[in-house]
């Protein structure tokens, strides 16, 4: 008996000192690991990246937003939004595709604003709005700027201060310094 009681004691010790070992090894490699660090900015509740986000009327899809990064304040109804992609959809199913280097999305108010080589092309009339900034208001379905715009289309180039275009009835008015260059046969 008293031979199994030492066999058991031996083999306990010998095993707690691996285990040490093994736990000591463990605790010293994780220490030399790179850690990761991670910065919390007291303004934003919520970063996310490669967004997607859409509005529907009546089961019917009004505009998707799509951004490469988007990051929801945490004080105020604000979403900040790096390299933007927004669609519109008139009531024809006519398209309007937006492109921009950053945006705003206030939901509560129905607002998008964007800026930075801002981009509208659409896909039934073939023509590219290009100005700096513009903003899309939700539920008059209205996009508007004060800045500089180009306009060009098949037969004529635009270009004005200040831009109102109604979605739904495809009609746009370019407000000041507007200047006309018509093109083809048709002039």
């Amino acid at each position: 008996m008293n031979r199994k009681i030492r066999t058991a004691l031996f083999t306990f010790i010998v095993l707690s000192i691996i285990t040490l070992a093994v736990l000591v090894f463990i605790y010293y490699r994780a220490d030399k690991v790179p850690k990761a660090s991670f910065e919390q900015d007291e303004q934003v509740r919520v970063k996310i990246e490669k967004i997607r986000y859409s509005g529907t009327k009546a089961g019917r899809v009004e505009w998707e937003l799509e951004a490469d990064s988007a990051r929801r304040s945490k004080d105020e109804d604000l979403t900040l939004l790096e390299a933007v992609k927004v669609t519109f959809y008139a009531r024809d199913s006519t398209s309007y595709v937006l492109t921009a280097q950053e945006g705003r999305f206030k939901e509560e108010a129905g607002e998008i604003e964007v800026s930075g080589d801002v981009v509208v092309r659409s896909s039934g009339d073939g023509y590219t709005i290009k100005t700096e900034s513009l903003t899309y208001f939700v539920n008059d379905r209205k996009i508007t700027t004060d800045e500089r715009v180009k306009m060009t289309s098949r037969g004529i180039d635009l270009e004005g201060t200040g831009l109102v275009v109604l979605v739904d009835s495809q009609s746009f008015r370019l407000l000041r310094k507007v200047r006309a260059v018509f093109r083809g046969p048709a002039v």
